[in-house]
């Protein structure tokens, strides 16, 4: 089991190059976007284009990027590897330009409907959709690359895309385009490194359809689909909820608190590039489950540390990364957001019986049954506790996922996670964090005391519980000198 768990570790170390790199210099670009992006309601109004373009992509997507992930080890050789990838690709970017085509038409009558400021949005449909078509490209391109763990392609390119992508979208908002500029940079970019990718892989292309292999894709990945709009919903329903529940003020703030938050994922992300494959590769060893116990128990500890860790920086890292008065109250509500991230990783451990097992839409149920249960505390709690509302209901849709995803996955492949123990942690950790955020509320002095204090409670809860005993603590320490090391 050692070397499977060195070889996780590895392996996303590897892919947290590109991983930190993205998101170091996305979250250093924030303090340009809000000094740029000014006027009232833009923050906002890139928020719910992102929604926009990340709906588009699931719908375009459909799936197979995560049935690759299966068929990539699954296929009998080498060439019906290059069939799936093939039309994958053809099915994606088909559907993307279909879209492309009704935006163009009916962009413009959709921004008059959308938005609530006055701004000129005419094309901005148009332009996003096309970024998405190279954005769709690169994600099949360079997932393809991920399983054959190509990492230094893998993190060249997708640094270079998103990196490209940002600098190119600062310049035209530094020079007054607005909203609209972010995505011209983003078309410029990715359509750009789209191309490059497709001219280096061209060899791994079969311009051969196949109704069979495209079939196979389809089943699949369709049945993520509910789950991928499900998680459409838990991740940016919030931010048009609260820009026509709230104001377009609170939106303001919580597009900023949704970029801050995303710092968590420089401890997830890396990881999440990782599991997928290797989890599958080692699905048929028979110490796989116990290998599934301890992953789990360990992320979830590392990542709720590493939030708490923050929160206690995040009112002076905030207000740099705001950069205006009126968004200065927002730091408060980052910690949930990030918990809620954090909490969407888990359940592709959680679930992985049910990824092995190929019972996808057991996954695609709980996230429909978390979804409902976020859109209806959203629409009770936002127009009575604002923003308090929708981040809390974050935090709740994905408790509700892991609790449907456990039981599930213990049904059809029992993995010892140790769950009760899990809940004690979550309800002290859940408690620790109310407390850091009262104290940071109401300005008590020496914070720091009541930070510390928080601190070894969760830490003791940790041990305590024996979530993650001593024993494996000394195990993943003796990993960590070596994650450079040959896999």
């Amino acid at each position: 089991m050692k070397q499977y768990i060195k070889r996780l570790f590895s392996d996303s170390a590897a892919f947290a190059v590109a991983t930190m790199g993205n998101k170091l210099v996305a979250a250093l670009l924030v303090p340009v976007f809000t000094r740029y992006l000014h006027q009232d309601g833009q923050m906002a109004d890139w928020g719910l284009t992102n929604s926009y373009t990340l709906i588009l992509t699931y719908l375009c997507i459909l799936g197979t990027d995560a049935a690759m992930a299966f068929f990539f080890f699954d296929a009998k050789d080498e060439r019906e590897r290059k069939i799936y990838l093939t039309n994958a690709i053809m099915f994606s970017a088909g559907i993307c330009l279909v879209f492309t085509l009704i935006s163009f038409f009916a962009g413009e009558s959709l921004a008059k409907l959308i938005f609530k400021t006055n701004h000129d949005y005419s094309q901005l449909f148009t332009v996003a959709t096309l970024a998405t078509l190279g954005a769709i490209i690169i994600q099949h391109l360079l997932g393809y690359a991920r399983y054959g763990r190509r990492v230094w392609l893998f993190n060249s390119f997708s640094m270079g895309y998103v990196i490209g992508s940002s600098l190119l979208s600062v310049w035209f908002v530094v020079e007054g385009q607005g909203v609209l500029g972010l995505f011209y940079g983003q078309l410029i970019g990715q359509c750009s490194v789209a191309l490059i990718l497709l001219i280096i892989f061209r060899k791994e292309f079969v311009f051969q359809p196949s109704g069979k292999h495209l079939g196979d894709l389809i089943s699949y990945g369709a049945p993520l689909l509910p789950t991928l709009l499900s998680f459409w919903i838990i991740t940016t329903i919030s931010q048009p909820m609260v820009y026509y529940l709230s104001s377009v003020h609170d939106a303001d703030i919580l597009a900023v608190c949704l970029r801050l938050a995303s710092i968590i994922v420089l401890v997830t992300s890396p990881f999440q590039l990782a599991w997928r494959p290797f989890s599958m590769s080692i699905k048929d060893r028979e110490d796989a489950p116990q290998v599934y116990s301890l992953v789990g128990r360990a992320l979830l500890v590392v990542g709720t540390l590493a939030i708490m860790i923050l929160t206690f920086f995040m009112d002076p890292l905030y207000q740099i990364f705001a950069g205006r008065p009126d968004l200065a109250s927002g730091y408060i509500y980052v910690w949930l957001l990030s918990l809620g991230t954090l909490f969407n990783v888990l359940h592709t451990v959680f679930g992985v019986g049910l990824l092995i097992k190929k019972q996808t839409k057991k996954i695609s149920q709980s996230f429909l049954v978390a979804a409902i249960v976020y859109l209806l505390g959203n629409i009770l709690l936002i127009p009575l506790f604002g923003l308090w509302g929708a981040v809390s209901m974050t935090v709740v849709a994905y408790l509700v996922v892991i609790l449907f995803v456990y039981r599930q996955n213990q049904k059809i492949y029992p993995v010892d996670f140790r769950f009760g123990s899990m809940l004690i942690y979550i309800t002290v950790y859940l408690l620790a964090m109310i407390g850091i955020t009262w104290v940071q509320l109401n300005n008590f002095a020496n914070q720091w005391i009541y930070y510390l204090i928080a601190l070894m409670i969760v830490l003791l809860t940790a041990i305590a519980s024996q979530l993650l005993p001593l024993a494996a603590l000394n195990r993943l320490s003796a990993l960590l000198p070596k994650l450079g090391g040959k896999r």
